[in-house]
């Protein structure tokens, strides 16, 4: 039976006092957190939630938020982590269409909830002077340490992740224990992550990523540090790296030319990181041989995934290596190239992605239909990634199909073009978005985020699109801006681009 509670209980068994989880000046045993998510647990039960019932979690990064996964495991109960930067509007929607029965929140994050606060109960980390009973921490110290008797199987689920929302309405991704410890205990085996490691949870952990990473440092021994400022700065995660000699973590493309110039300003130790873990952007190839030039003792994966699959593809960089696959499915997982009528492709040929294997989600919840629409007949899902396999099986995603932009028929992928202007040496972030154009249908425009210090001649920009793209492909205007809109894993959201991109030229 696997179950994220009994992996806890294995752990807490196994490795007693040692530290399970560090958050600031703050250190956990692993029996410490099995004793506290117990006690948590125990709190969601005596409040009348039954098996089943859903509890929202509007937490920020800490030890209360990881320790409510794991009693919530405990307890049959079933987690909606809330995006710390939705809108009022964004949080009704969630809170309803998961017919949440109890709100958990962290006092200072208290307004965010006045629209639905009134219409189910909600208690508050940190203490509530303002109604003692709404006070979690008063009301856990009074429970038992002992693990609630709720008989839990490893196909209930256990957290239900609300999507992007990059196109319509949020959805419900709803995923079971056992699909969640085998993302854990897949990701160890590919990574080699032992107890011996210490991990760096540093995105917010309303997001899968973090929810996994916590997940699979806890179930295989591992130390876990939380990244504890709430205001995110890639300083501080240098600062937290060089104190807890952190030797694993997962990074978004933009923090690792973070930490490249932070290695070689020698302001951080190479001889401490061994595993780095990247996804949501393609990395480049003058970024890739700065981190292993500079971490010559790590190695360094692309993890290609979604919240509805877990962990689907992975790829080990290689210094000069080529760039561009996702790699191989990792353990369990299959690949499937289709058509639009669901048809296998020809190898090479570029078709929607499916993956079928162990750690996809149950369902989309109370969404039948979006559900059939993603899942084929026999098990294959779908997020509408587009890619092609090689005849050595090989991942190569093309873009997103949503993201695909069509300019008089022909279609044109944000990714390989963005590539191109991530090039430039002096471009740090870009995002090409298309615009409305009623001769071609749609233009190809780009934003960029210059690197800190240099400076571009856009001219000299669109010569290198000329030169690399084909023409349809180019951008046909090229704006240098302060910032793009980041999505909670620092991924640029294209949406938001295409309305900055509008409202800068009305």
């Amino acid at each position: 039976m696997l179950t994220v509670g009994q992996a806890l209980e294995g752990s807490a068994r196994r490795y007693g006092n040692k530290a399970a989880l560090i958050f600031g000046d703050h250190t956990v045993s692993y029996r410490e957190v099995d004793e506290r998510s117990n006690r948590m647990a125990q709190t969601f039960l005596s409040l009348g939630l039954q098996k089943g019932d859903r509890v929202g979690l509007l937490l920020p990064n800490g030890l209360s938020m990881a320790e409510a996964y794991f009693a919530l495991a405990k307890s049959g109960l079933v987690g909606v982590p809330l995006n710390l930067r939705w809108q009022p509007g964004e949080i009704v929607y969630a809170v309803g269409n998961a017919e949440v029965s109890m709100l958990l929140a962290d006092r200072d994050l208290a307004p965010m909830l006045n629209p639905v606060a009134g219409s189910m109960p909600v208690y508050y980390t940190g203490g509530y002077p303002e109604d003692s009973s709404r006070d979690w921490e008063a009301r856990t110290r009074q429970a038992s340490l002992t693990a609630p008797l709720v008989p839990i199987n490893e196909d209930d689920p256990w957290v239900i992740v609300y999507t992007s929302g990059t196109t319509g309405r949020p959805k419900g991704a709803v995923r079971s224990h056992y699909s969640n410890l085998i993302i854990a205990l897949s990701l160890v085996s590919e990574l080699g992550i032992t107890q011996e490691d210490v991990g760096f949870a540093i995105l917010p952990m309303f997001h899968v990523n973090s929810m996994w990473f916590v997940t699979l440092s806890l179930a295989v021994g591992a130390t876990c540090v939380i990244y504890p400022h709430r205001t995110f700065h890639p300083q501080h995660v240098i600062q937290e790296m060089n104190r807890h000699h952190v030797t694993y973590s997962m990074f978004v493309p933009t923090l690792l030319t973070f930490l490249a110039d932070a290695v070689e300003q020698g302001k951080i130790d190479p001889r401490d990181l061994r595993v780095m873990m990247t996804s949501s952007a393609p990395l480049d190839a003058t970024l890739r041989d700065r981190l292993l030039t500079g971490f010559p003792g790590v190695a360094l994966y692309d993890v290609y995934g979604a919240s509805e699959y877990g962990a689907a593809t992975i790829i080990r960089h290689q210094l000069g290596g080529r760039l561009g696959s996702v790699g191989f499915p990792v353990i369990g997982q299959e690949v499937r190239i289709l058509s639009e009528d669901r048809t296998p492709v020809a190898a090479e040929t570029v078709g929607e992605v499916y993956v079928r294997g162990p750690s996809l989600m149950t369902e989309y919840w109370k969404d039948a239909e979006s559900t059939k629409k993603a899942l084929t007949d026999d098990g294959f899902l779908t997020v509408g990634d587009m890619g092609y396999v090689t005849d050595a099986g090989i991942l190569y995603l093309v873009d997103r199909k949503k993201d695909m932009i069509i300019v008089s028929g022909e279609n044109v992928y944000p990714t390989e073009v963005e590539n191109v202007l991530l090039s430039h040496p002096a471009v740090g972030m870009a995002a090409v978005v298309g615009i409305s154009d009623e001769r071609r249908g749609e233009r190809v425009v780009a934003m960029v985020v210059l690197r800190e210090g240099k400076e571009l001649d856009v001219e000299e920009l669109m010569a290198r699109c000329r030169r690399e793209l084909a023409d349809y492909k180019r951008p046909l205007a090229i704006d240098v801006v302060s910032e793009l809109p980041l999505g909670p894993t620092s991924k640029v959201v294209r949406r938001l681009a295409r309305d900055l991109w509008q409202k800068n030229h009305p």
